[in-house]
């Protein structure tokens, strides 16, 4: 079965406060965007091995998303479920 993550394909706007300093997060996008020069331009599913690739092993109904508040530079990850 395959999922698509709503955030990534535009179908919903991710808006989340910073808990530091209670501003708007800006979205980095998906995690394992960050792991590797050609991760951009693998296939979400290759990314279900480990905790670390930018989804949860065993959940690649989630993509994890990449957070970082623009006024105090505090960054998350926050997991955002796949249709």
């Amino acid at each position: 079965m395959s999922y698509i993550c709503p955030v990534c394909n535009g179908l919903q706007e991710l808006t989340t406060e910073c808990p530091v300093c209670s501003h708007a997060m800006c979205d980095g996008g998906r995690l394992s965007d960050y792991l590797g020069p050609y991760s951009p331009y693998r296939e979400i599913d290759e990314y279900s091995m480990s905790d670390s690739d930018g989804t949860l092993s065993g959940h690649e109904d989630q993509c994890l998303h990449l957070l970082n508040c623009p006024d105090c530079n505090h960054s998350l990850t926050i997991q955002i479920q796949n249709l």
